[in-house]
């Protein structure tokens, strides 16, 4: 060779001003002069050339916590005597904390900074065993290397260790790195541990490990407490435990309760083994099987001490109820145990992980796949969320591949479907699910992400791919608190040129009246329901109009805590909602009864600003053409009751009612033209719940309606203010309260009558 190749030349000046001080901390975490050589060598490896001692330290401490064992008080000798003692008794953790606190003197924060632990847990798992300093002292002085021998030991290994990995954070990567085992703990060869670690200060280049390498959900919850399992962990609650002898069977009664939503909770397996030397072939890996319903589930072995660690691999779904058989086949070592642990989904609705983690470049694309990366505009129920849309051409075999590199939760939608599904909304129109198909981060439309670097495959509906060929499609995605940590990608797929080109105002709509319900028309258009942005030309003043969808309904197609399909009209001033409406007469309900519209323009920090008014079309499948409806408010005084249009919540007198909501017969009360005092008011008492009325009108007029004194809450936007809105002989129904004022008794109904020369009003309730 002509020389020495410049990373070669910087290796060995690391290795010559930090490689004593790293194997000696090597060696008090490890007891062990050819661990501490391999850790060294590693952290030294990996290192950028211009890495100090604070970063090498770091590295060397989470390289021992990635490749120590984990172990549980069952594991590690009872006997104390002395300070010696209580050091082999320390698990990876404590002993990290008190090298670095009591020899290291690093700072509280520092350790916590180290570890990626709050500063309170660091204080926690500080051991307070005196004399522990000069134990830990004596390991290093005993197995650290110096000088000559530490030069002819440690420079051919970092040599011969591997270089920086594209991930170099991640745990999958330390395992496949290490050959040999940490050391040996009561005859069990120690593996390294799989998954992803979450480091709350990644640096931004940071990079996934391989598609479909198992995380580490450890920090996620999954980890023994004292041989005993969490209480809770990734979201879910702890329902049962039940240990299993080798040899021996035991028996178990599923029952997780109810959810939310009605029915029973998903449930979930998560079985921890004493597992057996990894060195010997001729010993078989330990595996659960639960029996249950005719049905044999097999459940992958944990370790009980951390490896392999819990992974998504080892949380198996169950029936949520019956009488389960468990048993573990395969061998567990003399006088070793399993420990069955039974999950249920928490019963309240889930709720997105704090962020943690900081990897941004997900896995390579494969070919042939497109990533989801535009951002799109924000809508007014979930501004807070980062929303991103592509229109794509998809194929027969497309599926959507997400990753996420920092804790939260993300939606992904296609053509206003939410694959992030397990089927677990189908219960909210009252279909039944598939047990079988349940997972444990996968819930209420979201994927659930509790430890950074996870990765999931979710197919896409049957009915929204094509049998051969492509065919359009939408895809939206909703990230709460990780957007820039977020990979989306859709398979056998590619880019869609979209017309996003202003839209023309239309003549106006064959089925949308100019004048209903105390509003008047003052604008219509024509748009895709595709979920894109468009310009609206010649669109009317920001504030005067409420906006209504007349088109495909897609509510029952969109996740629950995204309401009425959500689609939005943005402005100068911020945002407001569209109410998706599938028949014209639903129009006079919507715009009738506040309540529904949503609410009114809404400010939205950071959201870019913008001339005129643009819209947002719900997607769906198909993208066909919507209706883009403006009514603007006409005063009362102001309103032609005679050239208005029937609402929809009225029908003549003398026809039978085509959608009425209460009972013909029986209300709780009347009133009539001869109940009102010379200011048209009159006062009934009722039972507290939810009321509606059946009014009977002719002629111009309208009636306020208040309870316990304060105008009706569903006729907020009218101030408590009902009327037919024409001036034909007509009866029509309103609802007043949903489950009344929330005070405990009677509430009074009091109506003031304005205008109407005769009325009769029924009063029906609970």
């Amino acid at each position: 060779m002509a020389g020495t190749p410049q990373g070669m030349s910087d290796r060995s000046a690391l290795v010559a001003e930090h490689g004593a001080s790293l194997h000696r901390l090597a060696a008090m975490l490890t007891g062990n002069t050819d661990s501490a050589t391999r850790l060294t060598a590693l952290a030294l490896a990996q290192a950028p050339a211009s890495a100090g001692a604070r970063e090498l330290r770091q590295a060397t401490v989470r390289a021992y916590l990635r490749t120590a064992p984990r172990r549980t008080e069952r594991a590690v000798p009872t006997d104390v005597r002395d300070a010696g003692d209580a050091l082999e008794r320390l698990l990876p953790r404590e002993r990290a904390v008190a090298t670095l606190r009591l020899v290291e003197g690093a700072s509280t924060a520092d350790v916590a900074r180290m570890l990626a632990l709050s500063p309170e847990k660091v204080t926690r798992l500080e051991p307070t065993t005196p004399g522990l300093d000069a134990a830990l002292i004596a390991i290093g002085d005993r197995y650290a290397l110096a000088g000559p021998e530490l030069d002819a030991e440690l420079e051919p290994a970092v040599a011969h260790a591997p270089p920086a990995p594209p991930a170099a954070r991640s745990r999958w990567w330390w395992a496949a790195a290490a050959a040999l085992p940490l050391g040996l703990l009561a005859g069990y060869a120690l593996s390294l541990n799989d998954g992803a670690e979450e480091d709350l200060e990644a640096d931004a280049s940071t990079t996934a490990p391989p598609w479909g390498a198992p995380v580490d959900l450890t920090e996620a919850g999954f980890e023994l407490d004292d041989g005993e399992p969490p209480g809770g962990a990734a979201g879910l609650r702890l329902t049962d435990t039940i240990e299993v002898a080798a040899g021996r069977t035991a028996q178990v009664e599923l029952d997780a309760g109810e959810a939310w939503y009605g029915g029973p909770s998903a449930t979930f397996a998560v079985l921890w083994c004493d597992m057996p030397p990894a060195d010997d072939p001729n010993l078989d890996t330990p595996t659960g099987e639960i029996a249950v319903a005719g049905t044999t589930i097999s459940v992958p072995c944990a370790g009980t001490q951390g490896t392999p660690a819990v992974s998504l691999d080892h949380v198996v779904a169950l029936p949520p109820t019956g009488q389960a058989e468990v048993r573990v086949e395969g061998d567990l070592p003399p006088e070793g145990r399993a420990l069955l642990a039974i999950f249920a989904e928490n019963s309240d609705f889930a709720n997105a992980p704090l962020p943690r983690g900081d990897l941004t470049v997900g896995p390579p694309v494969p070919e042939g796949a497109v990533t989801v990366d535009d951002e799109g505009p924000s809508m007014p129920y979930y501004s807070n969320l980062a929303r991103r849309v592509a229109l794509l051409e998809i194929g027969p075999g497309s599926t959507v591949r997400v990753w996420a590199g920092r804790t939260g939760a993300l939606t992904v939608m296609v053509d206003g479907v939410p694959v992030t599904d397990d089927g677990d909304l189908a219960r909210h129109s009252g279909a039944a699910i598939d047990w079988r198909e349940q997972r444990p981060d996968v819930r209420d439309g979201r994927w659930m992400i509790h430890a950074p670097g996870m990765a999931r495959e979710f197919t896409v509906p049957a009915e929204l791919l094509p049998e051969r060929g492509r065919r359009s499609a939408t895809v939206e995605v909703l990230a709460e608190g990780n957007d820039e940590h977020v990979q989306v990608v859709v398979t056998d797929a590619a880019e869609e040129q979209s017309d996003r080109a202003a839209l023309p105002r239309a003549a106006g709509s064959a089925r949308a009246p100019e004048l209903i319900s105390g509003h008047r028309l003052v604008g219509a258009w024509e748009t895709p329901m595709d979920g894109l942005e468009r310009e609206l030309l010649d669109a009317p003043g920001q504030s005067e109009a409420f906006w209504l969808m007349l088109g495909a309904d897609a509510t029952e197609r969109s996740v629950p805590w995204l309401p009425f399909g959500e689609g939005a009209v943005r402005g100068a001033e911020g945002l407001t909602s569209l109410w998706i409406v599938s028949e014209a007469g639903e129009l006079s309900r919507a715009l009738q009864e506040s309540w529904m519209m949503g609410g009114q323009w809404a400010e939205v920090d950071a959201l870019p600003e913008v001339d005129g008014l643009r819209v947002t079309a719900p997607a769906t499948p198909d993208h066909p053409l919507g209706t883009l409806l403006a009514y603007e408010p006409v005063p009362y005084e102001d309103f032609d009751f005679a050239a208005a249009a029937v609402p929809t919540s009225s029908w003549l007198t003398g026809e039978e009612p085509s959608n009425s909501r209460f009972p013909p017969t029986s209300p709780l009360a009347t009133i009539s033209g001869d109940d009102l005092d010379e200011d048209g008011t009159a006062t009934v008492t009722l039972r507290n719940g939810q009321l509606g009325a059946r009014i009977v009108t002719e002629g111009r007029g309208r009636i306020h309606f208040e309870l316990d004194g304060r105008p009706v809450e569903l006729l907020q936007r009218t101030d408590g203010w009902w009327s037919s809105w024409t001036d034909r002989a007509v009866t029509s129904e309103t609802d007043l309260s949903w489950g009344g004022t929330g005070l405990p008794g009677d509430v009074e109904l009091t109506v003031t009558v304005e205008d109407y020369d005769d009325i009769l009003i029924d009063v029906f309730g609970p």
